[in-house]
Parts: structure tokens; C-alpha cells; sequence
């Protein structure tokens, strides 16, 4: 299955853009995932939101602790990616290169943070049962194969996949921790997915980053 954009996932492209040169999150900890205790209630509804009301609800850099700074959009092509070894993948994506695209309404946002980690946001929005559904295809789809590869031109990463805990925000969550290793190097990126009402929330970054900001962008994404 050939790729658009560096890989099916966000999370995935996040890594691998960490291990080719921009930066490399520090590889000696072990992934991790806080859990609530009881759901955290959001002012999320069942109001499909335009693209560009999402793009006012995105995290800023005056949102998050200091030495956050947005990264400018990328002005060149992504390179081509395939993925190996994982059936359930090669079929989500033949549909299309990016298996949120079947979400029209969306805003995204990247952070470069302390140490030149990278935190990525993204909010799309679509009816309650159109995102629950499509949504649990591509999280099941993900979490299908403990292991892959994600081979480029220049690049062969293994990817290992593990589903993790996520606190209990918004109405349905899904986490999921990658380890990427390649040439020699390692990262470890987390990816938690919430859904509040016509909201989904996709957050990407390092395990701790993830788990500290999520309930700020939810709280933005979701306040009326």
C-alpha cells in the first residue's frame, strides 16, 4: 500500500519525523497512561462544527507551558510510504491516504516544545454516530498488528504497537503507544483519541506530553 503522507497515522508520522533528522524525544522511558477515575464532563454537543470554527478551538501556544512555540506548515510533499505486514492497514488506507479524511470538517496544529519534542493537535468534526464509527474502524485497524513497517526511500522504521489506558474524557477514548525504531534509533510517541459529542480530538506526541495536555484541548475544542 502506498502513502501520501509519511504514514496512515498521525502518530506514526510524528515519530518517524523525530527519528530523520528534527528531533528524537528521550528513548529511556517507558510509555505511560494516567486513567481518571470518573469521566471528566466537556461542554461538547451534537452540533457539527465548520472547518473553521475547528481551527478557532486548536490549541495555542499561550495555551500550553512555556517553550511551546508552532511549528510554520510544511512547504514540501511528504515522501511516499508503505506499510508492511499489516493487512488490516494496507485495507484501511486503500480507501484513502489519510483514514481521517473521511472527516471533511477539520483544523490541525503543531507544537515544538522543550528539547525540540513535537506535540500535534487535530480536531475534526462530523455526526456523533459517523465519528464513532469510523473512528472504531481505524483505532481497530491500528491496534491489529503488534508489529509493521513503515518503509520509505530512504528509510525502513519498525513500528511495534501497544493499546493503552486513556483518562475517561468526552464520550469514547482510544489510546494507542508506538515504539519506532530506525536506523539504530528509537522513539516513543503516544496517540489519544477522544470523542465528545461531534468532536473528535486526536493528540500526538510524547506519552507524558499527551497525557498532560489532552484535557486542555478537549476542554478548547469542546467549550461553547
Amino acid at each position: 500500500m502506498r502513502l501520501r503522507h509519511s504514514a496512515i497515522l498521525t502518530s506514526t508520522c510524528l515519530a518517524l519525523w523525530a527519528l530523520t533528522g528534527c528531533s528524537t524525544p528521550p528513548s529511556g522511558s517507558a510509555p505511560t497512561a494516567a486513567q481518571a477515575e470518573t469521566p471528566v464532563p466537556t461542554a461538547g454537543g451534537h452540533e457539527v462544527l465548520p472547518s473553521e470554527r475547528l481551527a478557532d478551538r486548536l490549541l495555542a501556544a499561550d495555551d500550553l507551558d512555556p517553550g511551546y512555540a508552532a511549528r510554520p506548515a510544511a512547504t514540501t510533499a511528504s515522501p511516499e510510504a508503505s506499510v508492511e505486514g499489516c493487512p488490516q492497514l494496507e485495507q484501511l488506507g486503500s480507501a484513502a491516504d489519510n483514514p481521517y479524511a473521511m472527516f471533511p470538517n477539520q483544523g490541525k496544529q503543531v507544537f515544538t516544545g522543550p528539547g525540540r519534542t513535537e506535540l500535534t493537535e487535530e480536531l475534526y468534526s462530523a455526526p456523533p454516530k459517523d465519528l464513532s464509527a469510523g473512528v472504531g474502524r481505524i483505532m481497530t485497524a491500528m491496534g491489529a498488528c503488534p508489529s509493521y513497517q513503515l518503509v520509505t526511500a530512504t528509510t525502513v522504521a519498525e513500528i511495534r504497537t501497544q493499546t493503552v489506558p486513556v483518562p475517561r474524557l468526552g464520550d469514547e477514548q482510544w489510546g494507542q503507544v508506538l515504539t519506532v525504531t530506525a536506523s539504530g534509533r528509537r522513539t516513543v510517541v503516544q496517540q489519544n483519541v477522544i470523542r465528545d459529542g461531534a468532536v473528535l480530538l486526536v493528540v500526538s506526541g510524547s506519552p507524558a506530553e499527551v497525557t498532560v495536555h489532552a484535557q486542555t484541548a478537549l476542554a478548547k475544542a469542546t467549550a461553547r
